[in-house]
């Protein structure tokens, strides 16, 4: 009588062990990417210094890097933005942006990645992931 209470005993709890298992994966699963549309922007002025362009162009070409196909179809896009320009006003107010900004954007999420771009201005590899973890950011927020 011992020895089938403990071997029921022991079925339940493996039973249940399997049960949390499967419940944990479903969880991980519902984090789907939704929008796909993701858009850098550097923002700037005509004077700009050395560090102001090493940022515009090592984002640049990490983004590219980082995601080529996605580059290639228009998914992602770099847009530089001349804050000087007339034709650059209605962007900025949209993202109410005001001085030099490197922001993602992906819907209605962004991430403003300025002050750790210009930190990296002239480690490309940084930069690179920090964009890499912005774009992960505004993609699953």
């Amino acid at each position: 009588m011992k020895k089938i209470i403990f071997l029921s005993f022991a079925i339940f709890m493996l039973l249940g062990s399997f049960i949390a298992n499967a419940q944990a994966t479903k969880k991980q699963e519902t984090k789907k990417v939704t929008a796909t549309k993701v858009e850098v922007y550097y923002f700037h002025f005509s004077q700009r210094c050395a560090t102001c362009h090493a940022v515009e162009d090592n984002s640049k070409k990490a983004i590219a890097a980082l995601y080529p196909e996605k580059v290639k179809t228009g998914e992602y896009t770099f847009k530089g933005v001349n804050l000087d320009e007339a034709s650059s006003k209605t962007v900025a107010e949209k993202l109410s942006i005001s001085g030099q900004t490197l922001l993602v954007v992906c819907g209605a999420k962004k991430v403003d990645i300025t002050s750790k771009a210009f930190m990296y201005a002239h480690d490309p590899i940084k930069i690179k992931a920090e964009l890499k973890k912005a774009v992960e950011s505004v993609l699953t927020r």
